[in-house]
Parts: structure tokens; C-alpha cells; sequence
């Protein structure tokens, strides 16, 4: 990808470089806007998050993932509709929206909030969006205007900025101290799960306002949400592990939406070992160390 040259030195920078000038030649890339939260983390300057967000910026193909709980709930709300072809649905955007030639991008978060009552308590709607509402057509900047304002908002607000990490720990630690008392009744934590964390019950009684959810999340089949169905399988790993959470996991883990409906993934080591013992058949596209993740691409066709 360098020229057509692999790199002299087996050093990780050479190879991150590879990666680097391949997506801007080849690759089509996911990008998540909440990873701009992990480029300014700690004593991160501008400068550093900036030439990230450079090489983002330079991909030929970027498609928008907008946030992984949207993922979960496009995917039980789809299950929903397939279980039973007249429950109703909102008409949500594709999971990836290709916005390489694109001025705008359609906000699933902006269609819910719009269409479902009281989809989002007081505390959950930005300054912003309680002033002028919450768009569901949202103007496409560039990932370096994204991290711009990701480090203005964490220096506006820290405690929000850092409470989303203990918060993070916080549930993932109960998580592993209850894990007893999860295992003994799953289905009903699960169900739980998809009403609290993604709201399922009010979005489809917005919609169809005679409808029992419960009867409808009883029949759920989760095998055929990829996404859902890795995310809850890498969190009961965890539990078991017992291992107790580290800061970073919050930005992490915000990624494990995305592996489903990518081609090939380099992440961090100790999530990549969760992947894969939640899926052993991901160990074919899912990496976490450099050199590996290029030699999948050479796999693919890509030389460098």
C-alpha cells in the first residue's frame, strides 16, 4: 500500500501507516462519531486527534454509524415486524449510511425523538435540542469539525464528560457481582435490558397503542440480531471473567455494534479475546494487532 512496498522496519508504526495510506486508496471505513470521545481522552492535544481525524476524512468511502444503541434497537424493532407483519415500526435509516458525497445524514436518535412520546426523559436531551428540538436531517461535517467540538464539550463539561466512564464501570462491575442472580433467570435481565437501556416498549406502543410488548419480547429470537446477539454474549463473558473493568472499556466497547456489518476490524487486545470467545468464527476479521489486520487485507485482493 506504501508504493507497493511493505514496510523495512516490523516496527507497529510502519504497519499502522500501511493501514493509514490504505484507507485512503482503498478502504471503506465505518466511523462512529463517539469515537472522537477516545482521541481527546486524558492529556490528548488537538494536534494528535486531529491527525486521526485526518485520516478518516481521507478514506474514499466512509459510511456513518450514528450510535450503538441504535443498532441494538433497528435490529429487536426489524425481529418485532418479522415475528408479526402488521405490529407497526418507525421508518428508520439503514444501520450504515454511506455519507462520502453526502451533505446530510438521516438521525434515527432525531426520528424517535420526534415520533415516540416522551422517548427521552428531561436530563437525556442536549442543551441544544432543548432549545430548537432534536433534526432528523443532520447537516455531514468533517471528523476533524467532530473531534473540534467532542474536545470543546469535554472542557465545557467534565463531570459529564468522565461520568459516562464511571457509570460505565459502575454497571459493568454490578454486572459481575450479581452475575448469579443474572444467570439464574437471563431471559427476564435480557428483557430488561431492551426496555431500559433502549426504550422497546414505548417505541412500539407509539406505534401500535393495543400492543402487548411483553408477548412480543418473549418470542424475540436474538440469533437473528448480530449485533444484540454479540453484545450480550461478549457482556456474559465478561461477567464470568470477572474482570474488572478498565476505563478505556466504555469507548471499547461502544465498537462491538459495529463488527457484524464490517469486513474486517482491528481493535483493542482484550476486547478482541471477548469476540472471539463469544464467537469463534469472527477470529477471521476481527484483530487487534496491526501486522495481522494487513495481512487479512492482502488476503482480501489489497497488496502493500
Amino acid at each position: 500500500m506504501l508504493k507497493g512496498q511493505k514496510p523495512q522496519h516490523r516496527q507497529s508504526q510502519d504497519f499502522y501507516q500501511c493501514i493509514n495510506e490504505c484507507i485512503k486508496s482503498f478502504c471503506g471505513l465505518i466511523f462512529n462519531p463517539y469515537a472522537a470521545m477516545e482521541w481527546v481522552e486524558r492529556n490528548a492535544t488537538i494536534e494528535r486527534a486531529n491527525e486521526i481525524a485526518a485520516v478518516v476524512d481521507s478514506a474514499r468511502l466512509k459510511y456513518m454509524l450514528e450510535a450503538d444503541y441504535l443498532v441494538y434497537t433497528r435490529e429487536i424493532l426489524d425481529q418485532s415486524r418479522e415475528q408479526n407483519p402488521s405490529i407497526n415500526v418507525p421508518d428508520l435509516p439503514p444501520i450504515l449510511q454511506n455519507i462520502s458525497d453526502n451533505s446530510t445524514f438521516y438521525s434515527a436518535r432525531g426520528i424517535l425523538v420526534n415520533q415516540v412520546p416522551d422517548y427521552l426523559e428531561e436530563n437525556e436531551l442536549g442543551q441544544l435540542e432543548r432549545k430548537r428540538g432534536t433534526p432528523i436531517e443532520v447537516q455531514i461535517v468533517s471528523v476533524r469539525q467532530w473531534v473540534e467540538h467532542t474536545l470543546r464539550w469535554k472542557r465545557e463539561n467534565p463531570e459529564i464528560y468522565h461520568e459516562r466512564v464511571n457509570g460505565f464501570k459502575a454497571s459493568l462491575s454490578e454486572d459481575i457481582e450479581r452475575k448469579q442472580e443474572y444467570f439464574s433467570n437471563r431471559q427476564q435481565y435480557r428483557k430488561e435490558w431492551i426496555k431500559r437501556f433502549l426504550k422497546i416498549d414505548r417505541i412500539l406502543r407509539a406505534f401500535n397503542p393495543r400492543i402487548d410488548v411483553d408477548e412480543i419480547l418473549d418470542k424475540f429470537e436474538v440469533k437473528n440480531c448480530p449485533a444484540v446477539n454479540l453484545y450480550w454474549t461478549v457482556r456474559e463473558k465478561r461477567m464470568r471473567s470477572g474482570n474488572p473493568p478498565e476505563d478505556n472499556d466504555v469507548d471499547d466497547y461502544m465498537f462491538l455494534s459495529v463488527v457484524p456489518y464490517a469486513d474486517i476490524v482491528l481493535t483493542e487486545r482484550n476486547l478482541r479475546a471477548f469476540i472471539l470467545q463469544a464467537n469463534k468464527s469472527l477470529e477471521s476479521k476481527v484483530f487487534s494487532n496491526a501486522c495481522d489486520f494487513l495481512n487479512a487485507l492482502e488476503n482480501e485482493g489489497f497488496t502493500y
